[in-house]
């Protein structure tokens, strides 16, 4: 699947020590539609999708290309994202409803 960390930016920084989440909307296609992704299975570079109260994954489908298809943006917990300073490329699994996987990777740049 095509994904997009931090839609609408370039390069896709992420600083290691923050605190907070990393936004990553997996894109919508003519042959894929993101609200089929269970949000609950998502990890991109090992990293889960964040918890709201009471379990509930931070996750929202808008339309963050344009193409009139709606997106899944999940929100993945900083902490735990399993990168090095050096790394280039995060990587994306996670299943859709019916139990296939799903895999899509985006280009990252690690700041201090």
């Amino acid at each position: 699947v095509t994904i997009d960390i931090k839609p609408g930016t370039f390069p896709n920084t992420i600083n290691l020590g923050s605190r907070g989440t990393v936004p990553v909307a997996i894109l919508s296609s003519a042959t894929f539609d993101a609200r089929s992704v269970n949000p609950s299975t998502v990890t991109v570079a090992g990293a889960p999708v964040q918890l709201r109260g009471r379990g509930i994954p931070m996750a929202s489908f808008q339309d963050v290309n344009g193409d009139g298809l709606l997106d899944l943006v999940v929100h993945i917990d900083t902490p735990a994202l399993q990168l090095n300073s050096s790394a280039t490329e995060a990587v994306l699994v996670g299943s859709i409803f019916d139990g296939k996987t799903i895999r899509g990777a985006d280009s990252v740049r690690i700041v201090p």
